[in-house]
C-alpha cells in the first residue's frame, strides 16, 4: 500500500510542478477575483464633477476681486470728491479783501464771479505760506471752474498779474458734471454773480457777500448742496488797494500751508 501510494505521487510532482500559478495565488486573494480599474465613464463622471468644481470656484473668486475692486474705485472717487470740497471750502474760508490788477492793469475785485461762466469765482485768499522766505505776499490769486467734467483750481504765484503771468492748474475733482454759484448779499438777496448789479464805488472791489453757494451734480454722487459762510469784512479803512501789500508777512512760519486739493 505504501508502494503504491508513492508511486502515484511520484507521477503527479511533475504535472503539479508544470502547473502555473495565478495572479491571484500569488497576492492571497481568492481564486476567482480579478484586479479593476476605472471605467472610461466612471472617469468622465469624475472629470465632470471635478470641472463643475472649479467652475464654482473661479466664479465665487471672480466675484470677490470685482467686489474689491468696486470698493476701492468707490473709496478713491469719496476721497477725491471731500478732498476738493475741504480745499474749495478752505479757500472760500480765507477771503480776503484785496483787489487786484488783471495784466491790463484794470483793477479787479477781491473775489469775483464770471458772467459767461457760472461755476467759475476768482478770489483773493490769505494764509499762502512762505517757509523758504521767497520775495512774495502770502496772500494768493486763485480761480475755480469747470472744464469739461474737470474741477480745477487755478492759482498765481503773484497777486497783481502781468503780461506773461500763468496760472498754475490743480486738478481738483473728476466727474463733475454740472456747477453752479450762487451769492447772498447784505439783504438777504441771492444773485447769480458777483459784484451784484446795484454795487458801486469803492464796493464794486471790496464788498464780499454773507454766503456763498455750490451746487455740483457728479456722475457718481448727483447733486450736492454746500453753504458757507463767509468772514466778516474789515472796515474800509484797513483794506489794501491794488498794488499794496504784495511783500507783506514773508517767511511768517505760523502761517497756514499752501492748500493741496
Amino acid at each position: 500500500m505504501k508502494r503504491g501510494g508513492k508511486i502515484l505521487w511520484e507521477r503527479l510532482q511533475p504535472r503539479m510542478a508544470a502547473a502555473p500559478i495565478s495572479p491571484d495565488a500569488r497576492a492571497g486573494r481568492p481564486a476567482g477575483r480579478t484586479a479593476r480599474g476605472f471605467t472610461l465613464l466612471e472617469l468622465l463622471i469624475a472629470i465632470a464633477i471635478f470641472a463643475i468644481l472649479g467652475l464654482a470656484t473661479y466664479r465665487m473668486l471672480d466675484s470677490v476681486l470685482s467686489t474689491d475692486a468696486a470698493t476701492r474705485s468707490h473709496e478713491q472717487q469719496l476721497r477725491e470728491l471731500v478732498r476738493a470740497m475741504a480745499a474749495f471750502e478752505r479757500d472760500v474760508l480765507q477771503v480776503a479783501v484785496r483787489p487786484i490788477r488783471d495784466p491790463f492793469g484794470d483793477p479787479q475785485p477781491a473775489l469775483r464771479s464770471e458772467p459767461s461762466d457760472a461755476s467759475a469765482l476768482e478770489l483773493t485768499r490769505a494764509g499762502w505760506r512762505n517757509p523758504l522766505g521767497q520775495p512774495r505776499a502770502e496772500l494768493q490769486r486763485v480761480r475755480w471752474q469747470l472744464s469739461g467734467e474737470q474741477w480745477q483750481r487755478r492759482y498765481w504765484r503773484v497777486l497783481d498779474q502781468a503780461q506773461d503771468s500763468q496760472p498754475q492748474v490743480q486738478q481738483a475733482l473728476d466727474g463733475v458734471q454740472a456747477l453752479s454759484l450762487r451769492y447772498l448779499d447784505d439783504e438777504g438777496q441771492w444773485h447769480a454773480d458777483w459784484p451784484p448789479p446795484n454795487a458801486a464805488g469803492d464796493g464794486l472791489l471790496t464788498d464780499l457777500p454773507r454766503a456763498l453757494e455750490l451746487r455740483l451734480d457728479h456722475r457718481r454722487y448727483g447733486e450736492l448742496r454746500r453753504l458757507l459762510r463767509l468772514p466778516d469784512a474789515p472796515p474800509q479803512s484797513a483794506v489794501p488797494g491794488p498794488g499794496e501789500g504784495e511783500g507783506e508777512g514773508e517767511g511768517d512760519p505760523e502761517a497756514p500751508e499752501e492748500p493741496q486739493p
